[in-house]
């Protein structure tokens, strides 16, 4: 990360910063992120414009697909874990989607425990005036968020979230305390992702590499014995 802009103890509070991510290859992109009233559970809304998380070889189950409504579908692809869809529509509303549309066309957006992520392409936020508006959008992403989950409680929740005593201390550290209303069943915890046809092509590449070491080093072996003999 550089050239960052940290306004987390500020009023509307964001971080924003350059990044280069490693995915396929080594990309450029642009962060910022958004801290929640309390974790919910996570979702990704994926730009049809932009590719950030896709250009890094990022890939999620299809099964976990969500219909947006009205005319964003063209412009968004929506996955949540599954049966928390109304959780996700209620959180990425006609108004947000709409507002990310105008303000950060291209960007995708995830949402993870007690974050807001938006990663924008590297070109974003680069022309005058861009930077200056991006409090506005931030200003209007905190507040919306923070009313739409401020008062979130997973009803899935299963009696394992409070019995494991790693997650209640990630949410006593996080200082959003350990009431049962704060935290976010297994299920829903984590989106399930897929093998893309690049992770499949590295590990047949992989895979050969190591099959081609182990003949080679067998063939060795062989070769020693016989002349020994």
């Amino acid at each position: 990360m550089r050239d960052v802009i940290d306004a987390l103890a500020a009023d509307v509070p964001f971080l924003y910063s350059r990044v280069s991510a490693r995915g396929r290859r080594l990309r450029g992109m642009k962060l910022i992120m958004l801290p929640l009233p309390r974790p919910i559970p996570n979702m990704v809304l994926l730009s049809t414009t932009g590719n950030v998380l896709k250009n890094l070889g990022i890939a999620v189950k299809e099964s976990q697909r969500l219909a947006v409504e009205g005319d964003f579908q063209s412009r968004f692809t929506l996955y949540c874990p599954a049966g928390y869809e109304v959780d996700a529509l209620y959180v990425f509303s006609p108004d947000v989607l709409g507002r990310l549309m105008d303000a950060a066309d291209g960007c995708d957006l995830e949402i993870v425990d007690n974050r807001v992520l938006i990663y924008a392409p590297a070109h974003a936020y680069s022309k005058p005036g861009q930077l200056a508006d991006l409090p506005d959008l931030v200003r209007y992403l905190h507040e919306k968020f923070d009313r739409q989950t401020r008062s979130y409680r997973d009803m899935r929740r299963s009696d394992e979230t409070l019995n494991d005593p790693f997650r209640r201390a990630q949410i006593t550290a996080s200082g959003q305390g350990t009431e049962e209303g704060h935290m976010v069943g297994a299920l829903g915890r984590r989106l399930r992702t897929r093998t893309t046809a690049w992770h499949k092509a590295g590990i047949a590449v992989a895979a050969t590499l190591a099959l081609s070491a182990a003949l080679y080093w067998v063939g060795m072996v062989a070769a020693a014995l016989f002349a020994a003999s």
